[in-house]
């Protein structure tokens, strides 16, 4: 895959999850809907990584999205 295929993969699979998130939401199952908003911005932040990184656009496997934001060099503060 190259970089433009793996963004389109994982921004895909994250607008999958939106509305699976919203679906969520409207039931008042809030629980998973906050667990899918997760994924959701997880898949988000691994779609903009192949951009930052053009030498090894394969996102790395980790789950926290402040380390993944700050991989994308994307600056996070409190609010």
């Amino acid at each position: 895959m190259d970089n433009i295929d793996l963004m389109n993969f994982w921004i895909e699979s994250s607008d999958r999850d939106y509305l699976s998130m919203i679906k969520n939401y409207e039931t008042k199952q809030y629980t998973w809907a906050l667990f899918i908003g997760h994924l959701m911005l997880e898949k988000l932040l691994k779609g903009i990584y192949p951009k930052i990184n053009k030498e090894n656009p394969y996102a790395p496997k980790i789950h926290n999205l402040n380390n993944l934001a700050s991989k994308c060099g994307i600056k996070l503060n409190e609010k």
